[in-house]
């Protein structure tokens, strides 16, 4: 799951970088499997996770995440507006990777989460 939003991370700061429309179509290909995987992945983990009494509590939370998206939709056109698109959804891919990583370092209990 941490290897997966790091690809993701990754991929979109290649993308982002990359300067042919080619190569843009197939780094947007493993964009989409990973966050696609990692997406499933994080889904799944947190419902095995979760006592079947508050399953239902548990998802409602985590569809909360569309809030999250809005916040960081309006970060990155703030960024784009003063640095350019590209820069800024390539800090935001990094900075996404960075954390995914340093969650990984940081806690190693999220490294055994099968």
């Amino acid at each position: 799951m941490l290897g997966g939003v790091t690809v993701y991370g990754l991929s979109v700061v290649a993308f982002a970088l990359s300067p042919s429309f080619r190569l843009s179509l197939g780094l947007m290909t493993l964009v989409g499997l990973a966050h696609v995987s990692s997406y499933a992945l994080v889904q799944t983990v947190i419902q095995t996770y979760s006592p079947s009494a508050f399953r239902g509590r548990t998802m409602a939370i985590f569809s909360m995440s569309a809030v999250a998206l809005t916040l960081g939709s309006m970060l990155a056109g703030t960024l784009a507006a003063l640095v350019g698109a590209r820069w800024a959804v390539a800090g935001m891919g990094a900075v996404g990777a960075l954390f995914t990583v340093t969650i990984g370092t940081a806690l190693p209990p999220a490294r055994r989460i099968r």
